[in-house]
Formats: structure tokens, sequence, C-alpha cells
């Protein structure tokens, strides 16, 4: 991983060119200083397709939104802001593609486990028939109604 980060200010738009072989992750949007209270809204284009709004962030209100994309286009990517104040976006570029397996040569560590490979332990005693058998569900007897709570009002009376 490596850190990725850019101020995106009002009227100049930030192309993000393709990278082969790594994928950003763009994680947090922050507001930038000024003295606007007006909001001012990120949006993204991916090559010719149509703007999406990635966040709008609000002045004293919102100026932190956390985000969770993940970029590996083969086209530019356009981040613009539509308002008075910048949006600084921060995150990290990914080591391969989506899907992509890392050669023993590469540098890039794998900080995950595949649980498909793990063994599950079982109870010796347990089996899978009765796994369930003591559900907190009891459809075999009737409901127990419980009587209201008693209610005491700050003077200790009912």
């Amino acid at each position: 991983m490596a850190f990725w980060g850019v101020e995106v200010r009002p009227g100049k738009p930030f192309i993000h060119a393709p990278n082969s072989g790594r994928r950003l992750h763009i994680s947090q949007a922050t507001l930038g200083t000024g003295s606007s209270l007006k909001n001012s809204v990120v949006q993204c284009n991916v090559g010719n397709s149509s703007p999406v709004f990635l966040c709008s962030l609000f002045p004293e209100k919102t100026e932190i939104s956390q985000l969770h994309l993940e970029f590996e286009e083969t086209v530019e990517v356009v981040f613009s802001v539509i308002g008075p104040r910048s949006v600084h976006l921060t995150g990290y570029y990914l080591g391969g593609r989506c899907g992509q397996h890392s050669h023993p040569d590469d540098e890039t560590e794998s900080y995950g486990e595949d649980i498909a490979d793990t063994e599950t332990e079982r109870s010796a005693n347990g089996s899978v028939e009765d796994e369930y058998e003591d559900s907190f569900i009891n459809d075999d007897e009737d409901p127990e109604i419980m009587s209201p709570s008693t209610v005491y009002s700050s003077e200790g009376n009912l």
C-alpha cells in the first residue's frame, strides 16, 4: 500500500490517470479551510460517463465523509468540486488489480487469509443435528405475559 492524497479546488478538477497494476482506494473526503458556510459536493466522472456525486460536505456540520471507493479504470477519472471550498481526498494505492494474485517475487504483502482453506473446529460431543436444539425461540409453549413495570417519578411516587 502507498498513501495517496489530493486537494480538489472549485473550478480546478483533478484528473487521475490510469495506473496499470495498481488500484486506487479513496477512504476519506475532508472539507478544506474557508469562510463560506455553503456546502461543497465532490463529483466524479469515469471516462465519458455521466458524473456521479461522491459526497456533500457542510461547514460546521459534516466536514468529513468516510468513503470506500476503489478505482482500477483503464480511462481517466476526473474529480471535481461544486461549491465554494476545496475538498481533500485521501486514500491509498493497492498492489494488484482486483482478482489478480501476486507472484512470489512480488514485494507486496498479503494481510488476509483465505478462509476457504482453513479447517473448522467441531466439538467432539456435538453433532450437526443437535446444533440448533437449544434455540432461543420456544414454539412449543404459550408465551409468558409479563406485567408492565412500575414507573416512578422523580419524587418517588407512582
